[in-house]
């Protein structure tokens, strides 16, 4: 496992992908927290994404997730966010600027292959384990 430390406008979803583009192993976004703003968040329906929004500051209060090791690495993660009114929301994060700092850890899965593939069923990306 690997700790992530972000700072004040970084790319969330850009900086765990530069952390990990070396690895060819199935890896788990198992812990993590900070501020997040400029961020969008997504609820997946029927296809698509129904998507939000954010400009301002919210607490990071979880974010968790899976990273596919082999070929292009693709990112699938969800949050959970808290804005000034202590009101808690999430869904899956489209994107996402760091706020202050997030401390994000990252387990390494060695072994386990993995790839991202669309469901044509479900019209969804769904991990595939090799």
């Amino acid at each position: 496992m690997h700790i992530l430390r972000l700072d004040d406008g970084e790319d969330i979803i850009e900086s765990i992908l530069k952390s990990v583009k070396d690895s060819r192993s199935t890896m788990l976004i198992c812990t993590g927290l900070g501020m997040i703003t400029d961020f969008e968040l997504g609820f997946f329906d029927k296809g698509e994404y129904i998507s939000k929004s954010y400009s301002e500051p919210h607490e990071l209060l979880s974010i968790q997730g899976a990273i596919s090791g082999y070929g292009e690495h693709r990112v699938h993660i969800h949050v959970a966010v808290a804005d000034k009114e202590h009101r808690m929301f999430g869904g899956h994060l489209l994107r996402g600027k760091v706020w202050m700092t997030n401390e994000i850890g990252i387990l390494r899965l060695d072994g386990v292959r993995s790839t991202r593939e669309v469901d044509p069923v479900k019209k969804v990306t769904m991990l595939n384990l090799q």
